[in-house]
């Protein structure tokens, strides 16, 4: 019987000293996107500059819009329209495909 207070006793004494160590490296407010720039999560995970406004929650940001993009301060709405309608959208060459071929995205 007093093994077994001991080993619960043992057992909750780990699992409180763990969970705030566990917590703690998760609350980082930097996050680094695949291309090395450093997004700041303090405001939501919110990222805005010349070409709009990016959640962090929608997944790694775009990068610049191509050349034939003239509304540049609309790329990040355009891409986030074209990733939710069409699965297989590429912001790369701002195209999407069905079958074989590749179509430009107009949304």
């Amino acid at each position: 019987m007093k093994n077994a207070v001991l080993c619960a006793f043992g057992a909750a004494l780990a699992l409180t000293f763990s969970v705030p160590a566990a917590a703690q490296g998760m609350s980082s407010s930097v996050h680094h996107d695949d291309r090395g720039r450093a997004d700041d999560h303090r405001d939501g995970g919110m990222h805005k500059d010349q070409y709009g406004s990016w959640n962090s929650s929608w997944g790694a940001r775009p990068g610049v819009a191509p050349k034939h993009w003239t509304k540049k301060s609309d790329w990040y709405r355009h891409v986030r329209a074209c990733e939710r309608k069409y699965r297989s959208y590429n912001w790369r060459t701002d195209t999407y495909r069905i079958g074989k071929k590749a179509l430009r995205c107009r949304l």
